[in-house]
């Protein structure tokens, strides 16, 4: 074997070596084949000994069909992966070297993250940190103003007894001025006191009479009027006139079950009855007393 075939091994290896990740992780870790293909392109630019290639990053993002900055992003997973190597250059593109992969299989996954770590991606992350911990905020408060709550619940209730918490009955305190342990409070011996004063002597008793004498046993019964008599006046003492009645209708005519009379011609051999009253002939009849009137003429 040459020294020239030797050394163009080197470029060859290297493509065959990321060809062969490529079909092993492939699936698992599909980003790999777009940083390969990066490589790939990196490559057709090298020496035969894998040295010398340094082609632009926008050459670089048009070849592989992808943007500068995915580019950036896999020359750093192929730089920590140990295959690629770089040589920054001012004002002017980089100069990479192509690296053979030693011990056997290669750790995209510890490296993977230069690719998936976009700007997008951890924008959305630190998004979603701080709505968590406005989140985590808003619990805490609300947990200590529970918490707050509770405490006033406490110490408000706490010199009242258990029978009244419960709903139950206490036996009546030695001390008329208190109710239950507690001061009497104003407006009820206010309404007590006018009370006993006969300031609420009637209370409202829903339906009933609020009297003994309210009702129906003493009430005379009152006379009844007849239609057609006279009204008298209750304002009146009784010796004014009474008010006249008022003037009777006449009854309406009743129907008679009699058929009405009816006007029959007559015109000789006729008797048809005739519709138009006051007259003698019906139509026929005097059309043949005038043509006969007018032949004898």
């Amino acid at each position: 074997m040459s020294t020239d075939d030797r050394v163009q091994s080197v470029r060859n290896a290297w493509t065959n070596a990321l060809r062969a990740e490529v079909l092993r992780v492939g699936r698992t870790i599909p980003e790999v084949a777009r940083v390969v293909t990066v490589g790939m392109w990196i490559s057709t630019y090298a020496d035969a000994d894998g040295s010398n290639a340094f082609p632009g990053r926008e050459t670089l993002a048009t070849l592989s069909g992808c943007s500068q900055e995915t580019v950036t992003r896999a020359v750093k997973v192929l730089m920590g992966v140990g295959v690629l190597a770089r040589k920054r250059r001012p004002n002017a593109s980089s100069v990479y070297l192509l690296l053979m992969p030693l011990g056997g299989r290669l750790d995209w996954q510890a490296h993977m993250h230069h690719m998936t770590d976009t700007r997008q991606r951890k924008a959305y992350a630190k998004k979603k940190a701080a709505e968590i911990a406005e989140a985590t905020r808003t619990a805490s408060t609300d947990a200590v103003r529970m918490a707050s709550m509770d405490a006033v619940r406490t110490a408000s209730t706490a010199g009242v007894p258990d029978s009244v918490r419960s709903g139950g009955s206490e036996p009546p305190a030695e001390n008329p001025d208190r109710v239950h342990g507690r001061p009497r409070m104003a407006s009820v011996d206010a309404v007590r006191t006018a009370s006993v004063a006969g300031v609420y002597q009637y209370l409202p008793t829903y339906g009933r009479d609020p009297l003994p004498d309210h009702n129906m046993a003493g009430i005379s019964p009152q006379p009844q009027q007849r239609a057609g008599e006279a009204v008298q006046d209750e304002s009146s003492s009784g010796e004014g006139p009474a008010a006249t009645a008022p003037p009777e209708t006449p009854p309406a005519p009743q129907p008679s079950d009699e058929p009405p009379a009816v006007t029959r011609c007559q015109g000789p051999d006729c008797g048809l009855p005739l519709i138009r009253p006051g007259r003698l002939y019906c139509h026929g009849c005097e059309t043949y007393l005038a043509n006969d009137e007018r032949h004898s003429a």
